[in-house]
């Protein structure tokens, strides 16, 4: 391994020297009238062949400041300050400009004076910060990813995970509207840098402060891409076709028209290389559900198919607008998988192996509607619509052992199960919202109504044998059918009424409530030897349970700036629940009521327009469900049972968030701290009992007089390192400490993890020479349980991933992406485990506008990529291993499709 880490290291040390020679432009900034020096004025520098923005920084307190000069090119100097005219000036080649004096006039003074106009690369209007897209380069059909890497003051990791001034963006809309749901990655990685005009970053109020107008103190981090005018009339997409060796493939399409408000968007993606292009929440928010279907998690080899079309538009007055969407999904999963297990009592330990071998096949079609409308300037309706059938077909064989401490076998268990299953959902809801004149008066209307329905069928055979001194002492053979039906229905609304009783001060209350009904009935049927048919029924494993739930909410909360920059929220919110449950089968009867209170308390405080702390205390009941207290009988894993307890109260949960956040745009720097503590009274866990032969019986109960506890501190920094060389890092350290109690074999067991860690990334992102980006996270994991048969589990972590990026001659392009992971052995698995997976590429472009791409690529080179995952979990400790895809060969084409239907003015 060191082999390779050597020479990637000299590699990156001496592409950062192959730069131009630079020299300097020097100077001071003062007040043309009063001579007084100007500190915090911006000075940027731009290219004067396409206003590329190339360097910046900001004068010191005595007005000084210092910009590299290139030796080449010409270049236009801009100075801006609040509240005065705009300066610039040429630069040229071979000429001094180390000394300047540089004088601005106030815009009181600018009286009929002409002030030059041109493009500002960032400007900061309230609380939102704007990136004139065209004042940064990237390479030609780059994505929006590729644009956002560039820009000051937002990062952007190898997943594809965004952060803006410190937050991690959670929504990104195009032109202020959804595309295809508000996943940040579905718009980054599919739209193209050259159709963008303005790149916006704020924080989004949320949904009910923007139609209440009352400040929640909720917000979410987004960024809004705003397209050229030209952009918004036309045709733009992808197509990608690849084929590979091993029987390998790749097909993806992705095609949008556009016409102002008009829009239609299409996909398809075919692949069996567990890459759809639009993976992880992209597939989810597209095509998948996040369960498995169109969102591949990694586990087996898959085989994909996603499809849809997103139609929207509204009025010519702006009044109604309308969305509806439809996508199918399909995936088929092979998985072969062994999982080691060891679970520690006080005089007993159990090692399991289990061998798996799997497969899935999965279908789901989705519709979504969404239809709003503008009554008028203070009242507003929105409706929600969605529906989605969906059938999952699945197999899976097992074998598994069970040995003690004493290599002693105690059980032995072959199981197969089959299931085939049908659900049809649906949801409905809408939101009428009514403000008044008086600001912070508004008056709330909201109804909402889901259904499902699902029925299956499994199949169940299990030979379970048991030992003892490792002789066999006999066995329990299981073969059943089992017969599902679910059924449930849900409808609720609420009203909420806000009042503003000074400027500062408003007051709202709200009163909701819901009816939940679900019904689950499970017929399990054992084989019959005579007639060869399952047609025996088991009682014990049949259930025809009826739920019933009413909750009433109230909440009265306030609304209070005692300072403009400082908000206070607080919430109060009463619950009263009632729960019912019917078993069918014996008319038997339970029933609970729960009255809790859960209050908020949020505190936000702007220090200045680009630092603030927050503070967030939020006290939450944890409700048992029916479940819980009486659940259905199972016996699906015959070494595993589940029971319930009619006695469980709340838990109560204790949780306080710090946080503290400090940027500057223009110095593309970060830094702050989070803190995030919580502590649970009378949690909610699961006590277990092993007997002799291996079986573990889980029942429900509250933990009385010890508490759960958790914290976490993530220190932070990013900013640039070096601006010479365009060179970009951040990171910090996260120690996250906590322990869990539960009883085994009637013995409280109090399992503590520690975990210390440090992250660092190093970025460079220029479109010449080399780019790159990598992420190094080494770690140390501590795990203990107070059980005498537990050793602790601690060792040594590391992980890393990156790419580089070489631009070459001819348009060709080397690059390649890695991931290193590295867990050292500990007391309990004796061996270490290490990966290195690095997927190279080379491809170059066609044609003049660069549109058409060949790859050449390899994934796993190595031939490393082993599925492996370990956790520990009170006093079982786990290890899984798991095929997953390795090594192939792919050549790949690529065609961007971009054609605007208006002419650039």
């Amino acid at each position: 391994m060191k082999s390779l880490w050597l020479p990637l290291l000299l590699f990156l040390l001496c592409s950062c020297g192959i730069v131009q020679a630079q020299s300097k432009i020097e100077g001071k900034i003062n007040d043309v009238k009063d001579q007084l020096k100007l500190q915090k004025a911006t000075i940027m520098l731009l290219t004067a062949k396409d206003s590329i923005l190339t360097d910046f920084t900001r004068s010191d307190e005595g007005g000084k400041f210092s910009l590299a000069k290139p030796d080449t090119g010409q270049y236009i100097l801009i100075v801006t300050y609040p509240k005065y005219g705009e300066y610039y000036a040429d630069i040229l080649p071979g000429k001094d400009y180390t000394n300047l004096s540089i004088g601005l006039t106030s815009s009181t003074t600018l009286l009929e004076e002409v002030i030059v106009t041109g493009r500002i690369p960032i400007t900061i209007k309230g609380d939102t910060t704007e990136y004139d897209a065209r004042s940064f380069k990237v390479e030609k059909n780059a994505k929006v990813e590729d644009l956002l890497k560039v820009l000051p003051g937002i990062t952007v990791d190898a997943s594809g995970k965004i952060t803006a001034q410190g937050k991690t963006v959670e929504k990104m809309l195009v032109d202020g509207e959804e595309f295809f749901g508000d996943d940040p990655k579905l718009v980054s990685r599919n739209i193209r840098s050259d159709m963008v005009d303005k790149i916006q970053v704020y924080e989004k109020k949320s949904d009910k402060a923007e139609k209440t107008g009352i400040d929640d103190g909720v917000r979410t981090q987004t960024i809004n891409v705003k397209l050229k005018e030209e952009a918004k009339r036309g045709i733009f997409g992808k197509a990608d076709a690849g084929v590979g060796n091993n029987k390998f493939y790749l097909g993806q399409g992705f095609l949008n028209y556009f016409n102002q408000s008009f829009r239609i968007s299409t996909y398809l993606i075919a692949s069996n290389t567990g890459k759809t292009g639009l993976n992880g929440q992209e597939a989810s928010s597209i095509g998948g559900d996040g369960d498995g279907s169109g969102n591949f998690e990694g586990e087996g080899v898959p085989k994909s198919l996603n499809t849809g079309f997103l139609y929207s538009d509204k009025t010519a007055n702006k009044k109604h607008t309308w969305r509806i969407d439809y996508k199918y999904s399909q995936s088929n999963v092979d998985l072969d998988r062994s999982v080691f297990t060891r679970n520690a009592a006080r005089d007993t330990i159990l090692i399991s192996n289990n061998n798996t071998t799997a497969s899935s096949d999965n279908k789901k079609h989705n519709f979504g509607l969404k239809y709003e409308f503008k009554i008028d300037s203070l009242s507003d309706l929105t409706v929600w619509a969605g529906a989605n059938r969906r059938r999952d077909i699945s197999s899976s064989a097992t074998i598994s052992t069970t040995f003690n401490q004493f290599d002693q076998q105690i059980n032995g268990n072959t199981r197969n199960f089959k299931n085939d299953t049908e659900s049809e959902q649906y949801n409905t809801s809408a939101i009428y919202v009514r403000r008044f004149k008086k600001k912070g008066r508004s008056l709330t209307f909201s109804y909402a109504t889901s259904g499902n329905k699902q029925d299956g069928n499994q199949q169940l055979y299990s030979n379970l044998s048991y030992y003892k001194d490792g002789d066999s002492v006999g066995n329990t053979i299981l073969d059943q059918e089992k017969v599902i039906t679910n059924k449930s229905f849900a409808m609720g609304g609420d009203v909420s009424y806000s009042e503003p009783l000074s400027k500062k001060l408003i007051l709202a209350f709200e009163y909701g409530i819901n009816f939940n009904r679900d019904n689950n009935s499970v017929k399990s049927s054992n084989k019959n030897p005579v007639t060869g048919k399952y047609d025996d029924l088991d009682e014990v494993y049949s259930n025809d349970f009826l739920y019933k739930t009413t909750k009433n909410t109230y909440n009265l909360s306030v609304n209070y700036k005692p300072l403009e920059k400082f908000v206070i929220n607080i919430a109060n919110r009463f619950e009263n629940s009632d729960l019912s449950q019917l078993n069918r089968a014996d008319n038997a009867h339970l029933s609970r009521s729960f009255f809790v209170y859960n209050p908020v308390l949020d505190l936000n405080y702007e220090i200045k327009k680009n630092r603030s702390i927050s503070m967030v205390y939020r006290g939450t009941n944890g409700l048992p469900s029916l479940n819980q207290i009486q659940p259905l009988r199972s016996n699906l894993d015959p070494l595993n049972e589940y029971l319930g307890n009619e006695n469980l109260k709340p838990s109560y949960t204790n949780e306080l968030n710090l946080g503290f956040r400090s940027f500057s745009i223009l110095k593309g720097e970060f830094y702050g701290i989070f803190i995030n503590a919580s502590r649970t009274n009378k949690a909610l866990v699961q006590n277990a009992t092993i007997d002799s032969v291996g079986k573990t019986t889980f029942i429900w109960d509250n933990l009385n007089h010890n508490t759960n506890n958790q914290i976490s501190i993530s220190p932070m920094y990013y900013g640039i390192l070096w601006k010479k060389y365009q060179l970009r890092h951040g990171g910090g350290p996260t120690i996250s400490i906590g322990n869990n109690y539960n009883y085994v074999n009637n013995v409280l067991a109090n399992a503590k993890f520690q975990t210390y860690s440090v992250n660092y990334g190093l970025q460079k992102s220029t479109t010449k020479g080399l780019d790159f980006e990598f992420e190094v996270s080494p770690g140390y994991v501590i795990q203990s349980n107070s059980i005498g048969m537990m050793e602790d589990s601690k060792g040594f972590t590391l992980s890393s991933n990156g790419s580089l990026k070489y631009f070459l001659p001819a348009k060709f392009v080397l690059r390649t992406d890695f991931n290193y992971r590295y867990q050292a052995p500990t007391a309990v698995y004796s061996k270490k485990f290490e990966r290195f997976v690095l997927n190279p590429a080379l491809s170059k472009k066609f044609m003049k506008d660069e549109k058409l791409e060949a790859t050449f690529m390899v994934n796993d080179i190595l031939n490393q990529n082993i599925g492996f995952e370990r956790n520990q979990n009170g006093t079982l400790l786990t290890e899984r291993r798991f095929n997953t895809i390795g090594r192939y060969y792919m050549v790949k084409l690529s065609w961007e499709i971009n054609k605007m239907l208006a002419k650039s003015k």
